[in-house]
């Protein structure tokens, strides 16, 4: 019977003490269901491993102040993060706990758009990085957030548990309203496989062909329609752990590869070798652990730029004589000519894996603006846009003098559109621009936060202050529906990072320096 006093009685008490045993002994650690194929208790293990802290950073207004910095509120408080490198552990409060925690895995997504963990790097011997074991995604807890905002500051606050007023992140809930046992992100920037289907694996070229909206759309459903291109989940992720971790919106604190455009003669033909040889006074502006190609053409987007060698990786380096260096290459040997040159490309994927720490970059020996960047465990930054394949924006002229943004987004994928807005939601504008604005990279005063998506506000800022990045658009020149390019690319410098963005491209635009990443979430309750 029930009780009508709503008082807890000891016997309540046992049967209530009981049932929470029950749950939890069923998450008290990852089990593998062998006649799945899968782990069958995600669910039950985030829900018996939830703390309820919640962990807050609170940020200036840009109207009160336009520093980026912000403090670390309630649990938050007095947790600290260090960069890691391939050499150094840094110092990462974060690391165990329930919110925070992380696992590299092996994972599939079903039609339906539910995930379905088959391999845990450190539990397991199946997981694999090299695309053996399939898809390679950084899985965690679903988590619940909320902003709170002040006429001076806002607050995020986010925890493992929903409290009132919590919004799940975007991403949680499938389009019927039920949960994710766990979100799941791509560890890795887009590669292709021989069908042009989309991969999250180690050791690949970005592959430019994935880099618009339209084919972040075609491409990720040969693998089925729970799969899509980057989406609004992955990055408001992204940006929430890079606040509350870091205490800032300048994702200069970890770096990015913004400022890596090296490009140089071939001093020295060779047949049947491994290797490039440069001038020795060029040598130390390539970086051991970079991509370079090597061919007679230095525009990066034209086939004869790879003619000798295409995405390989530097391995190391050796001073032949005063005058001339070789930067040993990985990959099949090659034959080289002075005609050639060598150019900087995006980074491989698979660029952060000896790091020792969830966060970090690989060496302090290169500047942190040549290289890519790990947050929360996900491969960020290689120095390629990753195109979103949930949002659309359309660059709308009011008059000769004025002109704006607007953005939409779709929240199940399976509805998204290569040419219409009909089947989304507008979820507001970027600022508009004049002519005094228009056709440049503007940095971001502020934000409005809307449906899960962060969209920076004002033009006035700079690289360091406010939001620290830059929104690029022409609505003046140039109207019509846009790609939503997120980070950077390699020459883009400081106006790069978490929140930048590029909306000058249409919805099919390719180009060299446009790449993509495979989304778990593209199937999402709005």
């Amino acid at each position: 019977m029930a009780n009508t006093q709503k008082v807890m009685t000891l016997a309540d008490t046992a049967k209530l003490i009981a049932k929470v045993h029950a749950n939890a002994a069923k998450g008290v650690r990852f089990e593998y269901d062998g006649t799945k194929g899968e782990y069958g208790n995600i669910a039950a293990y985030f829900a018996a491993h939830k703390d309820g802290k919640v962990y807050g950073v609170k940020f200036p207004k840009y109207t009160y102040s336009n520093t980026p910095t912000g403090v670390k509120t309630r649990d938050n408080a007095n947790l600290t993060i260090e960069i890691s490198t391939n050499a150094k552990a840094g110092r990462d409060d974060y690391a165990a706990l329930p919110a925070f925690r992380t696992w590299d895995v092996n994972a599939t997504v079903d039609d339906d758009g539910i995930p379905h963990v088959t391999a845990i790097d450190g539990i397991d011997t199946r997981f694999k990085r090299d695309g053996s074991n399939g898809d390679v995604y950084v899985m965690t807890c679903p988590g619940y957030y909320k902003l709170d905002s002040t006429s001076t500051h806002n607050e995020f606050l986010y925890s493992d548990t929903q409290y009132d007023g919590y919004a799940p992140l975007p991403g949680v809930l499938l389009p019927d309203g039920s949960k994710r046992p766990c979100l799941l992100f791509a560890k890795y920037a887009a590669s292709l496989d021989s069908q042009q289907r989309p991969l999250s694996v180690s050791g690949k070229e970005i592959d430019r062909e994935f880099g618009s909206q339209n084919r972040a759309i075609d491409y990720a459903l040969k693998k089925g329609k729970g799969y899509a291109g980057r989406c609004a989940g992955d990055t408001f992720y992204v940006q929430l752990m890079l606040m509350l971790k870091y205490a800032t919106k300048n994702s200069d604190v970890l770096g990015g590869c913004w400022q890596y455009t090296q490009q140089t003669a071939v001093t020295k033909a060779e047949t049947g070798v491994k290797r490039v040889i440069i001038a020795t006074s060029y040598a130390n502006n390539f970086d051991v652990g970079s991509t370079v190609n090597v061919g007679t053409d230095k525009e990066r987007n034209n086939t004869d730029n790879y003619s000798a060698a295409r995405a390989r990786t530097i391995l190391s380096k050796t001073n032949l004589d005063a005058g001339n260096t070789a930067l040993n290459l990985d990959g099949d040997a090659i034959t080289t000519t002075t005609a050639c040159f060598v150019n900087t490309m995006p980074w491989k994927t698979g660029a952060t894996d000896k790091l020792l720490g969830t966060d970090g970059r690989p060496s302090t020996a290169s500047a942190a603006n040549h290289q890519p960047i790990r947050l929360q465990g996900i491969e960020l930054f290689n120095g390629i846009y990753e195109s979103d394949a949930d949002l659309i924006a359309n660059a709308v002229k009011d008059n000769d003098n004025l002109g704006r943004i607007e953005l939409y987004r779709v929240f199940d994928i399976t509805k998204a559109s290569k040419t219409s807005t009909a089947n989304y939601t507008k979820i507001g504008e970027f600022t508009a621009r004049d002519k005094t604005t228009n056709d440049s990279g503007r940095y971001a005063e502020d934000f409005t936060l809307s449906n899960g998506v962060i969209i920076p506000t004002g033009l006035t800022a700079t690289s360091a202050t406010g939001m620290c990045d830059a929104i690029g658009a022409n609505p003046l020149t140039s109207q019509g529906l846009r790609q939503v390019l997120r980070f950077g690319i390699l020459w883009d410098g400081v106006q790069s990072g978490a929140f930048a963005a590029a909306l000058w491209n249409d919805l099919a635009f390719r180009w060299w320096f446009f790449g993509g990443r495979l989304s778990a979430l593209g199937r999402t309750k709005a």
